[in-house]
């Protein structure tokens, strides 16, 4: 198993100091490769520069739909393999006009990857699954092709065992999304380092690696340390959980 960090973990930093301060911690800490959301203004050619400079490989990005087209020469430049839709609101799946344009907007993007040989995927907060729902499997199904990035964070939020949120979605899920979960008030307290929470990594990793998921992508919303710190525990026991 490869780790990767989702460099929107990261923004506070990249604010201040910019994008190759924050590779450069996900290097120190001994992380394989990054995740995008966004590219700080830098040009493709710039960033893949420094991506090689830090020995990092870029392997997916947070982009939605309407937006592939104009990223595309990051995606080509910079040899992204996987692009997942960061979000779409409740509405986008419960109006039948907006999901029409959504579902029309992620066909048509799934085909500008597809020629490039690109998975696309959706990635989860916690609204796709309340009051029963599963906007999840609604769009990867409507979708064909279409793969998904849990975030077990979210999913347990959302009261969902993370591992059965899983296991329900084999054959589809391409990355998993490693953001650990405060044991109490877990939707706004701060994120314990990886293993050290209430979503039971042990478990969420052995699955993992039965599906033979090749990326586990850490995320972090509110650091309960200082983010070097972080990146490093949480590497290192995701290390042990992952090998």
């Amino acid at each position: 198993m490869k780790y990767g960090v989702q460099l929107y973990s990261l923004r506070e930093t990249a604010e201040r100091e910019g994008a190759e301060k924050i590779l450069q911690m996900v290097s120190e800490a001994g992380y394989d490769g990054v995740e995008f959301a966004g590219f700080y203004g830098r040009t493709p050619e710039e960033m893949k520069e420094l991506l090689k400079k830090y020995k990092l490989v870029g392997i997916s990005a947070h982009i939605r739909p309407e937006a592939v087209e104009e990223n595309l020469p990051y995606i080509d430049a910079l040899g992204i393999k996987y692009v997942f839709i960061p979000w779409a609101g409740a509405e986008e799946f419960e109006s039948a006009e907006k999901y029409a344009k959504f579902l029309s907007e992620t066909k048509k993007a799934k085909a500008l990857l597809d020629a490039r040989g690109v998975g696309f995927g959706y990635h989860n907060h916690a609204h796709e699954f309340e009051n029963g729902k599963d906007y999840l499997k609604k769009i990867t199904d409507d979708v064909a092709g279409l793969k998904a990035e849990l975030d077990v964070f979210w999913a347990t939020v959302a009261g969902l065992d993370a591992v059965g949120k899983m296991k329900g979605l084999e054959g589809k899920l391409a990355f998993v999304h490693i953001k650990e979960a405060a044991k109490e008030n877990a939707r706004e307290a701060a994120q314990p380092v990886v293993g050290e929470g209430a979503v039971g990594m042990p478990a969420v990793f052995a699955e993992a690696k039965r599906q033979g998921i090749e990326w586990a992508v850490l995320e972090v919303e509110k650091f309960p340390c200082g983010e070097q710190e972080y990146l490093s525990r949480s590497f290192e026991n995701m290390k042990k959980l992952g090998n």
